[in-house]
């Protein structure tokens, strides 16, 4: 069963309706071991510990809090869900086929979501269309709890991932364009809120991507804390059909163990991924950026491309390449290893940036808009720790 959970990078998550497709799978190849994995945010050795989800950690601003309006029905926050699984499919999902999934052994609870890839000012983006009152309760604790956040997406704004929101320039309280199949919107940016899904950069009402155009009821957040997830798994491939994609949510599942299946990236090639990566020093950063062809990369995307010149797969999104091979102490680091950071204020359980470790306390990074891809000091802080990438 575990050899058809391995894939190489690309995209798996098909959505309808004329867009193109979002995301990546949360795993490479060889997979992680997700059996038995500690809670979310138990930290690991040698690994700077995450900071904490809730308590003192603040919800994200809104534009104006003033400008809501009274009598906008927005259910409360209720219990708190984790998110093992996004289900996608190219069409709306049935209400059998969400019943089933509500029924599997150790889901405790789904969310149906909106869900395409539609162009946000310009540039293609991945959108959800929630409901906001449930939506909220499978969304990071720091913007779960602020009534505002959700009370202004119900009435037609939108939320903003942190990075897409900074990255790009798209200010808390500007206006954007939305291009979707039923034509043009503007819309207010609400907040800069990451979801807690990988890959996706705006939320938005349901209602709002009816308007869109967006496939009703194509998507659904699945939560399961307790179960196996590779289990879970066929379960939810038995349930959907063979044109559901997934993609694995869970922030923090066992990392793949030593001595599983695989070997580390052999010494010759890895040299030749990082004089990859050394290649594209100086180059812009951008946003979303997968090649010279588009100005220039993004943290994930410059990676992927280092690897895919050698003929090696890795997942597209940060958050996805944490689970590209060997979790291992930040002490026995060595050159070609990916380092990870949890430095998203919204999301604080999140994989929200990488590098690949030089040595002698050296790295290589596209880091952020404003910034050409460089060489600099390994830093500490947030330090989430160090995957070795493994292939067959």
């Amino acid at each position: 069963m575990r050899d058809r959970l391995r894939t190489c990078a690309g995209t798996t998550v098909a959505f309808a309706v004329a867009f193109s497709a979002l995301g990546a799978p949360a795993w490479a190849e060889p997979e992680p071991n997700v059996t038995d994995r500690p809670p979310v945010g138990a930290p690991r050795p040698g690994a700077a510990p995450a900071p904490e989800p809730s308590g003192g950690q603040a919800s994200p601003p809104v534009a104006d809090a003033a400008a809501l309006q009274d009598g906008t029905d927005v259910a409360p926050m209720g219990e708190p869900r984790s998110r093992e699984y996004f289900a996608v499919m190219p069409e709306p999902l049935s209400d059998k086929a969400v019943r089933r999934v509500r029924g599997l052994d150790g889901v405790e609870a789904v969310e149906v979501v909106d869900a395409a890839r539609v162009s946000v000012e310009g540039e293609e983006t991945s959108v959800l269309g929630v409901d906001p009152g449930g939506f909220r309760n499978f969304a990071p604790r720091p913007s779960a709890e602020s009534d505002e956040i959700w009370q202004g997406i119900a009435e037609g704004r939108i939320a903003l991932s942190d990075d897409a929101g900074k990255q790009r320039g798209l200010d808390v309280g500007s206006e954007v364009d939305i291009a979707g199949a039923e034509g043009d919107r503007s819309a207010e940016v609400w907040t800069h809120a990451t979801s807690g899904v990988a890959g996706i950069d705006v939320l938005i009402s349901r209602d709002l991507a009816a308007e869109l155009g967006f496939p009703e009821g194509n998507g659904l957040i699945v939560s399961a804390p307790d179960a196996d997830l590779w289990k879970l798994k066929d379960r939810l491939e038995e349930a959907l059909g063979e044109d559901a994609s997934l993609q694995l949510l869970a922030e923090d599942p066992e990392p793949r163990p030593a001595g599983a299946r695989g070997q580390a990236v052999p010494e010759d090639t890895m040299e030749r991924v990082i004089s990859n990566a050394e290649s594209m020093v100086g180059v812009p950063y951008v946003w979303g950026g997968e090649s010279l062809d588009e100005g220039g990369f993004d943290c994930s995307g410059l990676l992927q491309w280092a690897f895919a010149e050698e003929g090696i797969a890795i997942p597209r999104v940060t958050h996805d390449q944490w689970y590209a091979g060997e979790h291992i102490e930040w002490e026995d680091a060595r050159r070609g290893d990916l380092i990870f950071w949890r430095s998203d204020p919204t999301a604080p359980d999140y994989i929200s940036h990488v590098a690949i470790y030089l040595g002698g306390d050296k790295m290589l990074e596209a880091p952020r808009t404003g910034l050409d891809v460089r060489v600099t000091d390994v830093r500490m802080p947030k330090m989430a720790g160090v995957v070795r990438v493994q292939v067959d």
